[in-house]
């Protein structure tokens, strides 16, 4: 065989690899829509993506296998590894993928979910005992502080309100009981 028909042949199975590459990478894509829901902006801004990088990868293909010139082979090739993919694993790929993904993310809650129900009947009575220790903590503390404010000294204070005639009231309401013997008494001892 020739040299050229080689290079030929390379080049045709490069971009039948390119066709499955391309068509396999959409499917990720199907699979992550039908996992993670997304709204139309999103699915739009993918497809733009996705169509931007399949350009770049069949621009690159188109250039280095064939100096950049677009030839039926190369897009004959592409053709028949998408539609050989999509007729074998295509068809199951995503149906499948979704399937056992589901399985192993219930299989996986399920599994946390034991672990946190084991985790809380293992640490309940150390959770009882914390409880009951910061209770008794709190009383203590109350009780140390009723301590310390009853232990304070009350001073009882009357207070007068003068009046024009030496009398007074007490501020309770009180009258006040008069003195005025022991300050006669010390008037006349003046005068003697």
């Amino acid at each position: 065989m020739s040299g050229t028909i080689i290079t030929e042949w390379h080049f045709w199975m490069a971009s039948i690899i390119t066709g499955v590459i391309m068509t396999f990478a959409y499917d990720i894509l199907r699979l992550l829509r039908r996992i993670i829901r997304h709204n139309r902006f999103f699915v739009d801004m993918e497809d733009l993506l996705f169509w931007a990088a399949c350009f770049f990868t069949s621009f690159t293909l188109l250039y280095y296998g064939n100096n950049g010139v677009i030839r039926f082979a190369a897009v004959m090739g592409a053709g028949i590894g998408m539609l050989a993919y999509t007729l074998t694993v295509g068809r199951f790929f995503v149906k499948y993928s979704v399937f056992v993904i589901r399985k192993v993310t219930g299989i996986v809650h399920w599994t946390i979910g034991r672990i946190k129900a084991f985790l809380h009947w293992l640490f309940t009575p150390v959770r009882h005992l914390c409880k009951a220790l910061r209770c008794g903590m709190v009383k203590i503390s109350r009780n140390i502080k009723y301590r310390l404010t009853q232990r304070t000294i009350h001073h009882k204070m009357n207070l007068i309100n003068a009046s024009k005639n030496g009398k007074g009231k007490i501020a309770n309401g009180s009258k006040r009981r008069s003195k005025k013997k022991p300050i006669q008494q010390k008037a006349k001892k003046k005068k003697t």
